[in-house]
């Protein structure tokens, strides 16, 4: 009896566990973490690996470390246990998603790198294009806009002129309509050997996203809801109305002219009462306000060793912080992977998604670079930055506008809610399904094919809905007050006008490969073989009508009559053919080597010369894991350590289809004029637009890289390191000027020009562990340089003005040199003819010598690209215990952006951002605050000027070209996880509970407000966006 009533004593007694915690190598493992599993007793391993710790028999003692495989013991009452840790298979001997298949880490020969899908959701993150900046050496990202459903990002690798290829679960697909909560993991290839397999469309590089997939096991469910606020994370300050007066008074003054606002008009504006006609608006702060964002993810997760599955369905929604403008899309994935018989896997994806973008009458606003030709004035945000602040809101009920030097009515608020509406609506699915086979006679080889259908429908409908305004006489210095007469707004439309449109696109894409993998001794074979076809079909078409008596309903049935261009459409089709070869070969996981090839045919290229409708474009990649050979076992330290370089060809057809043939379009364009009589009838005539080219052929761009990848101290330091030249020539493009004598009639497209990328991509990483803390670090750093080697540049340009040698986005400009101070200066300078500058106007250099500053001589290319050359990423994460943090910093050098510059209409002038009052504008607080002026001769903007007497300070120059570096605190996100003893009382497995947001923070040289990721010539745009969100991520 008393031996039975110690027995529970005995069975919860603890005593003390010891033992030694060493790599595969018999050497200690620092810091690992030895648990009591279910408990909250813990320790770590010392510098010699040991350990001691407080155990119960019965209980689970769980032994982790950062990089190398867990282990769990039941401990059944010894007193020492020693451990001997692997390393993980996922440090080393992670899966790499590549071209149509996959390979370990270790044995990548190539430039590929690899993020995981979790990464991506450290981050509010409404796209995926959005968030990968900052995470990948070697991809640049530039984001122009903060508008709902155009939040998207620019993406270039290495600098490279050619657009990325995405390619979505093995099928060329847009990555933006993805809800990223879906994503496994993304794959980025940038060199010629791992992206020379997709052939023509890999010249830019290639992203491939794969989505997430079954696991065998339990069903799992899992929601992820998020809710949070939108604003401004940049934008330059305004005058308020007092402030207004105050500096229009005195360009006034400047100009010599006397002063309009009076000290009784500035009282008016402050007093409150709007009824006397005065106010003091903040239009900025009034058209952009807080916008708000929420998405929400479900997922179902689950399967059997014959069968895997994986759903999910999700929502996001986006109000912008300007009025109007809106943005929702619901997401709908399923991927089953199932083993139908002995050898025979089935493979089935099918996603949908459905978007709706809504926004006024009138556009959200954006860049006015070459070939935009939207109006100036039709933009909110041009509105936001032109209203007159002095002026209320609205005098009973009506709007009040502003006048602008072109007489149009602005009013930013009445754009955004009476202008009418826009609303897009998208419809996508995309399927596809795959069969391999393991044939069962040869070990290792087997027989697919995939199938892909993918579908898109677009309805787009545009309301137009003209109302009235209050227009505003500005006060002049002979009148006492300031007048309004009832007006339409800045359109000048009289009917209400509808447009509605249907547009569609489908894509039939097949693949199908032969591959086969084997392992003879220390010898490892892969081989594949496979035809791609590619069928492509769209077409649109719409119906515009005017005169509607209804508001309530915007329907063409119910138009009085048709619009001056009634209807319109257009079809397209096009397909393609492609061949895939690749063979990898390893030796004892030492020497690696890898042959791929592709053969492609563009109908974009003449059939029936030889030599210029396919193309061949080979790779070879070589490696050697040197960590791998006998003379480097006494390197300890070093985990992996392996060389490799490439060289390969990539090819690019952009250029318009059937540019080899001849083309022709009615004299008149859409709407053509008579030009001819038969027969007593005028008939319209045609005209050639494009003369034949039989011998265009494939751009190409051979390209060479060289790396290594490390791995030292047990993966607490990793090294991925990069140099590369990429040589493009043949490149495609309109033919330049020639001589008179031609008469004009020479081939419109041409291969001729050439250019050069070269430069590096370094990946650091750190992982630790310090008991219960773990921490760790990413910082990518990339550079990469682009110039033309060879340029049509005409035999009169300059030196300093032709393209050869110069980055193919350099901007044109007069070299700025400063202001002039006196009129001495002045006198002995060259400046523009008829064109006397006064003193505080940009003073230019002289290039040519001739004494005199020309327009056509002395402008340089002398601007660089919006897209810094250099640019770095930091990410810091950590957690301890049931915290976690995550903070991204991205950055960005060698590159500029342009206050002002070149219009789409190929005319330099000045925007609201470079000149006061322009156009009747309001102006940024930085332009008269720091402007020129007798008593303030150090300002840093030219002469304050109402009026000035030429066009002297409007010309693109690198006045204005101004250091576009940054440093940007991009995302951050702070979480903490629910202890399992207490989740598990509700039958969840987790609970976490989080908030993040992004664009936290930017530093730069710029003047205030100005984003450095802005579009390039713009005289408004919607911001991009700081957001604060907070979520719960909750499992069962």
């Amino acid at each position: 009896m008393f031996i039975l009533t110690l027995c529970p004593y005995f069975a919860y007694a603890q005593t003390s566990v010891r033992g030694k915690i060493t790599d595969t190598r018999g050497e200690p493992v620092i810091g690992a973490v030895v648990l009591i599993k279910g408990t909250n007793t813990y320790t770590a391993s010392d510098l010699r690996g040991n350990y001691t710790i407080s155990a119960t028999a019965g209980s689970v003692i769980e032994f982790t470390y950062l990089g190398m495989e867990s282990q769990a013991v039941n401990y059944t009452g010894q007193s020492t246990i020693n451990i001997t840790m692997k390393e993980s298979a996922s440090a080393l001997d992670e899966i790499i998603v590549v071209g149509y298949g996959t390979q370990q880490k270790s044995s990548l020969t190539g430039s590929v790198t690899q993020i995981k899908g979790s990464e991506l959701l450290k981050t509010p993150a409404t796209n995926i294009s959005s968030i990968l900046g900052g995470r990948v050496a070697g991809l640049s990202s530039v984001q122009e806009s903060g508008q709902p459903g155009a939040d998207f990002a620019g993406l270039r690798i290495r600098g490279s002129r050619a657009g990325v290829s995405y390619i979505v679960d093995g099928m060329p697909r847009s990555i933006n309509d993805i809800d990223p909560n879906d994503v496994e993991s993304v794959s980025i290839l940038k060199d010629a050997s791992s992206a020379a397999v997709y052939g023509m469309q890999s010249a830019g590089g290639v992203i491939i996203i794969t989505t997430k997939k079954g696991k065998t096991g339990d069903s799992k469910i899992s929601y992820k809801g998020s809710v949070g606020a939108s604003m401004n994370a940049n934008f330059p300050k305004f005058l308020d109305g007092p402030g207004y007066a105050y500096w229009y008074n005195k360009a006034l003054e400047l100009d010599g002219n006397n002063p309009v606002f009076t000290a009784a008009q500035v009282g008016k504006m402050t007093n409150g009462d709007d009824s006397d006609g005065w106010g003091n608006t903040d239009w900025i702060k009034e058209t952009y306000k807080i916008g708000i964002t929420e998405q929400h993810n479900v997922t179902a997760t689950g399967g059997t060793d014959n069968i895997k599955y994986f759903a999910s369905l999700s929502y996001l929604d986006q109000k912008g912080n300007v009025e109007s403008f809106t943005f929702s899309r619901y997401n709908l994935r399923s991927n089953i992977d199932a083993k139908i018989a002995k050898n025979l896997t089935l493979t089935l994806g099918i996603a949908g998604s459905v978007s709706d973008t809504r926004g006024p009458g009138y556009g959200a606003g954006g860049s006015l670079a070459a070939g935009v030709s939207t109006p100036d004035w039709l933009s909110v945000a041009e509105q936001a930055a032109y209203a007159h602040p002095y002026l209320p809101m609205s005098i009973g009920g009506v709007p009040v506008a502003s006048r602008n030097a072109y007489n149009n009515a602005i009013n930013p608020i009445a754009a955004a809610t009476l202008s009418g509406n826009h609303k897009t609506v998208s419809n996508s699915i995309q399927t596809n399904i795959s069969l391999k086979w393991d044939m069962p006679w040869v070990e290792g080889l087997n027989l697919k094919f995939t199938g892909g259908y993918d579908r898109t429908g677009t309805v787009s409908k545009n309301f137009s809905t003209p109302y009235k305004v209050l227009l505003e006489t500005i006060p002049s210095s002979t009148t006492a007050d300031i007048s309004y007469a009832l007006t339409t707004d800045a359109r000048n439309q009289v009917d209400r006008t509808l447009g509605e449109g249907y547009s569609q696109w489908s894509r039939v894409l097949t693949q199908t490969s032969l591959n086969y993998a084997n392992i003879f001794g220390k010898h490892n074979v892969d081989a594949m073989f496979l035809m791609e076809s590619r069928d492509y079909g769209s077409n649109k078409f719409a119906a515009y009508g005017k005169g509607f008596y209804f508001t309530e309903l915007p329907e063409l049935n119910m138009a009085r009559v048709p619009s001056d261009s009634p209807i319109s459409g257009s079809s397209d089709a096009n397909r393609s053919l492609g061949f895939v070869g690749r063979v990898k070969y390893d030796y004892d996981n030492r020497y690696l080597a890898e042959l791929s090839a592709r053969y492609d045919g563009s109908y974009k290229f003449a059939g029936n010369v030889s030599g210029k409708r396919w193309g061949l474009f080979p790779s070879l990649s070589v490696g050697w894991r040197i960590s791998n050979e006998e003379f480097f076992r006494g390197f300890d330290f070093v985990d992996n350590l392996k060389i490799r370089g490439s060289v390969g060809v990539l090819g690019s057809d952009p250029v318009s289809p059937y540019a080899f043939l001849s083309t022709m379009s009615f004299i008149g364009g859409a709407n053509p004029t008579p030009q001819v009589i038969f027969n007593g009838q005028q008939q319209n005539a045609l005209m050639t637009t494009a003369i034949a080219n039989p011998n265009l052929t494939w751009e190409k761009m051979v390209s060479y890289n060289f790396g290594f990848d490390a791995s030292l101290w047990s993966r607490k330091l990793g090294v991925e390191f990069d140099v590369f030249y990429n040589y493009t020539w043949d490149i495609l493009g309109a033919q330049g000027a020639m001589p008179g004598s031609m008469g004009g009639y020479y081939t419109t497209y041409i291969n001729n020009n050439s250019v050069d990328s070269k430069g590096m991509d370094l990946m650091l990483t750190h992982d630790n562990r310090v008991g219960a803390f773990h921490y760790g670090a990413k910082l990518n750093i990339s550079y990469a340089k682009t110039r033309y080697l060879k340029y049509q540049d005409s035999p009169n340009t300059p030196d300093y003005a032709k393209r050869i040698g110069k980055s193919p986005w350099a901007m044109p400009g007069l070299v700025a040199i400063g202001l002039f101070q006196s009129e001495a200066e002045i006198d002995n300078s060259a400046y523009i003819q008829g064109a006397r500058p006064r003193p505080g106007d940009i003073k230019y250099e002289d290039l040519n010598g001739d004494g005199v500053i020309s327009y056509a001589q002395d402008r340089a290319l002398v601007g660089k690209s919006n897209r810094p050359e250099l640019t770095a990423g930091l990410d810091i994460y950590g957690g301890w215990k049931g915290l976690d943090f995550s903070m991204l910093f991205t950055a960005g050098a060698m590159n500029e952006i342009s206050l002002t510059g070149t219009y789409y209409n190929y005319n330099d002038d000045n925007t609201i951002y470079t000149r006061p009052f322009k156009a009747g504008a309001n102006s940024p607080v930085y332009l008269v605050e720091q402007s020129w002026r007798p008593d303030n001769v150090t300002g840093t903007f030219p002469r304050l000027s109402l009026t000035p007497p030429n066009t002297n300070n409007a010309y693109a120059s690198t006045f204005w070209f101004r250091d576009g570096k940054y440093v940007r605190m991009k995302s951050a996100q702070i979480g903490y996880t629910l202890p399992k003893n207490l989740t598990s009382k509700i039958g969840s497995d987790n609970i976490r509970l989080y908030v993040e947001g992004t664009n936290l923070f930017t530093l730069s040289a710029l003047p205030a407000g100005i984003d450095p990721e802005r579009p390039g010539v713009t005289n408004g745009y919607y911001p991009q966006q700081r957001t604060i969100m907070g979520g719960l991520t909750i499992s069962f």
